[in-house]
């Protein structure tokens, strides 16, 4: 693959980070109009799943078409990738504090890099070893949960550690189906659709739909974070799995706490203290190291 290919995967991965750190801003003015977490999570990926469908109609109904083996892939992508992730997720909200739930969701790209070394035979090198722990840990100084760490229940911390687990999952099996010809917008519908069903029965959809239909400003909100928060880092996120390596793309994504820290700064004047400044440094040369090409060593991902 050449070397323009490949920055253009790391840009579309660093880019759907950036994007995802907006996310915080539609769930706080979604969550002052009355609409909840789940709920939110549930719409969105409707709209996804409506759009994304629309397009693949227009433009070639054979991009519906799944074999046995992407059958199997495609629906653990979609109960542990999405249902189980968002479930966990929003659940360990409500017994730890916000800042270690955030925390311990960003495990994702250490299962990433542990799981794709013997699934897609991707080299564990140093570099993405040293990324991941540095960035993990600026992450950890972003998030104030050292000095604020609010609960530490147990059980809250299980969940949104397996909440990024969870995630890693849909990481490594977008990765499969990419790497055998699937096209993004057929990742992106069936993930979507298993997403919506799974979650309508519990997130009270009809009182959604009605605050929406009241609402202009709780419809925007919705439709806006669907499209601008939710759709658009996924495609950029799974297209920069089609370029570059899964481990690689999901280290990338931590530009989303960096950009959480630095819109929270602008939009609601929450403090940078000098851990925060440090864990914001470590990020960024974490993701600077990452995104140049791999010229260390490696551990050989294959048995002798």
């Amino acid at each position: 693959m050449s070397q323009f290919s490949e920055n253009l995967g790391v840009i579309a991965a660093l880019s759907s980070g950036i994007i995802w750190g907006f996310l915080g801003l539609f769930v706080r003015a979604s969550s002052d109009l009355g609409i909840t977490p789940l709920q939110l999570t549930c719409l969105r990926y409707l709209i996804i799943s409506v759009i994304v469908g629309a397009f693949i109609l227009l433009k070639d109904r054979g991009m519906f078409s799944l074999d046995r083996k992407a059958v199997i892939v495609i629906l653990a992508m979609g109960i542990v990738g999405t249902i189980l992730n968002s479930a966990c997720y929003l659940h360990s909200m409500t017994l730890i504090s916000l800042s270690l739930s955030s925390v311990l969701q960003y495990v994702a790209p250490f299962f990433v890099v542990l799981i794709s070394v013997p699934l897609l035979h991707e080299r564990a090198s140093r570099t993405k070893i040293l990324a991941v722990i540095v960035a993990f840990t600026g992450c950890v100084l972003c998030t104030g949960v050292l000095t604020d760490p609010g609960s530490m229940n147990l059980w809250g911390i299980f969940l949104a550690a397996f909440s990024g687990f969870c995630f890693s999952i849909y990481t490594v099996g977008s990765k499969i189906l990419s790497s055998n010809g699937y096209k993004v917008s057929t990742l992106l519908f069936y993930t979507a659709v298993i997403c919506w069903i799974g979650l309508a029965p519990f997130c009270d959809l009809p009182a959604a739909f009605g605050l929406m239909a009241s609402s202009v400003q709780a419809l925007l909100m919705v439709v806006g974070m669907g499209l601008l928060v939710t759709l658009l880092p996924f495609v950029l996120f799974n297209y920069s799995l089609t370029k570059i390596e899964a481990g690689k793309a999901s280290i990338l994504t931590y530009a989303e706490p960096l950009a959480a820290t630095v819109i929270g700064f602008v939009m609601y004047g929450e403090g940078v203290g000098i851990d925060t400044a440090i864990g914001m440094a470590m990020i960024l040369l974490a993701l600077i190291v990452v995104s140049r090409p791999d010229k260390s060593g490696a551990v050989d991902s294959k048995k002798n």
